[in-house]
C-alpha cells in the first residue's frame, strides 16, 4: 500500500504565531501516535505554511507568489484568526481572507479540500488605534459570514487550541481516509447505554439556565454557540450518553446529543436531525445547530448515504422554510445542497 500523506494548508494572519506552534506540534504528535499504533496503515500528516513552503520571487505580490507556489492540491485548509484579519491584498481584506475564498471556490467546484476555520474567543484588551479597531471589524465580519455555511469552530483560549483542533482535526483525516475504511456507526452498546457524561449535563443545565434568564439578543447567542463549542469538546468521551440525550424532554440535552452528532455524524441520526428544523418542536438555535449537524452529515458520510441525505436535507429545508423569519437555519440548509450537488451530483 503507498503512503497516504495528508496535506494541510495553514492560514493565519500574524497575531497567532502560537497556535501555529501548537498545531505543528499537534500534527507531529499524531504522525508519532499513527505510526506506533497503526505502521500499516502508512498515514502521515504534512503541514504547509508559507513561512516554510514559499521561497521569495522578486516582480509579485505576495500574495500572488502564495498562490502560485501552495496550488490547491492539498486536503486540509486550516485557518486561525484572533483579533486581527491580516494584511489587505488586491482583491480581498487579508491574505488570510483570500487564502480562504480561494480554497472555498475550488471546493464548491471540486468538493476538495475540506476547510476548517478556527476563532479565538480569547478576551482583548479595548481596541485603542483606528488599525485595531478596523481589523477587529474586518474579523468579525468574516466571522459570521463562515458561521452561515458551518465552516467554523471556536475556543475559549489561546491555551485550549491545541486540544480543541485535536477534535476537528482527527475528524477531518477521519472523512479524509473514509473511502479506504469500513464504513461504521456510532458503537450500539455505547448508543444504548444509560450512563452520562456529567459535564456534558452541566453544560445541558448551563443552556437551561441561560436560555430561562438571559434576554433575547446577541449576547445570550454568543454565550449558547460557547456552550455548544465546550459540548462539542465532550462528545469523544460523551457517546454513550446519546439515545437518553436525544430522547430527554430537556431542551439542554437535545442540543448536547447534537453536538455529539456534529463531531460525529450518524446516518441512523439523520431523520431525528431532520425533526430538530421543525419550527413546532424547537426553538431557532437548537434548529439552527441541527442544520449544522446535518452539514457536516453531508460533508462527512459517504456518498452510498446520498439518496438518504438528499431527501432529509431537503424535508429539513421545508420544515425550516415554516419560519422564513430565521434565515440563518434557511441559509445553512440551503449550503448544504449546494455541497450535496457537488457531492452526489
Amino acid at each position: 500500500m503507498a503512503q497516504r500523506i495528508i496535506s494541510i494548508f495553514l492560514s493565519t494572519p500574524s497575531d497567532v504565531a502560537e497556535e501555529r506552534r501548537a498545531l505543528s506540534s499537534l500534527i507531529s504528535e499524531i504522525n508519532d501516535v499513527v505510526a506506533f499504533l497503526a505502521p500499516e496503515r502508512d498515514v502521515s500528516l504534512k503541514l504547509i505554511h508559507y513561512e516554510t513552503n514559499v521561497y521569495p520571487d522578486i516582480g509579485s505580490a505576495p500574495q500572488e507568489v502564495i498562490n502560485t507556489q501552495i496550488p490547491i492540491d492539498y486536503d486540509i485548509h486550516f485557518g486561525v484568526m484572533w483579533k486581527r484579519c491580516g494584511t489587505p491584498t488586491r482583491n480581498a481584506d487579508s491574505g488570510t481572507v483570500a487564502e480562504f475564498e480561494r480554497a472555498l471556490a475550488h471546493r464548491e467546484k471540486t468538493g476538495k479540500p475540506t476547510i476548517m476555520f478556527y476563532f479565538s474567543n480569547e478576551e482583548i484588551s479595548l481596541p485603542t488605534t483606528d488599525d485595531e479597531i478596523e481589523q477587529l471589524r474586518k474579523v468579525m465580519t468574516f466571522r459570521r459570514r463562515l458561521e452561515t455555511i458551518g465552516l467554523t469552530a471556536a475556543y475559549p483560549t489561546r491555551a485550549e487550541f491545541r486540544e480543541r483542533a485535536r477534535i476537528g482535526l482527527l475528524r477531518a483525516v477521519a472523512d479524509l481516509l473514509r473511502d479506504d475504511m469500513p464504513s461504521r456507526e456510532l458503537n450500539e452498546e455505547a448508543v444504548a447505554s444509560p450512563a452520562l457524561n456529567e459535564n456534558l449535563v452541566v453544560l445541558a443545565r448551563q443552556y437551561d439556565q441561560v436560555r430561562l434568564e438571559m434576554q433575547p439578543g446577541s449576547r445570550r447567542t454568543r454565550r449558547m454557540t460557547a456552550i455548544v463549542e465546550d459540548m462539542k469538546a465532550e462528545a469523544p468521551a460523551a457517546q454513550g450518553s446519546l439515545a437518553f440525550l436525544m430522547s430527554d424532554d430537556s431542551a439542554g440535552h437535545r442540543l448536547a446529543a447534537i453536538a455529539i452528532l456534529q463531531v460525529f455524524p450518524s446516518r441512523q441520526h439523520v431523520p431525528w436531525l431532520t425533526d430538530r428544523l421543525d419550527p413546532e418542536l424547537e426553538k431557532p438555535f437548537i434548529g439552527y445547530q441541527a442544520a449544522m449537524a446535518l452539514l457536516q452529515a453531508v460533508r462527512s458520510l459517504p456518498s452510498a448515504d446520498c439518496e438518504l441525505l438528499k431527501s432529509e436535507i431537503a424535508r429539513a429545508h421545508e420544515l425550516a422554510s415554516r419560519n422564513p423569519h430565521d434565515p440563518p437555519r434557511i441559509a445553512a440548509l440551503e449550503y448544504a445542497l449546494r455541497e450535496l450537488k457537488v457531492k452526489c451530483g
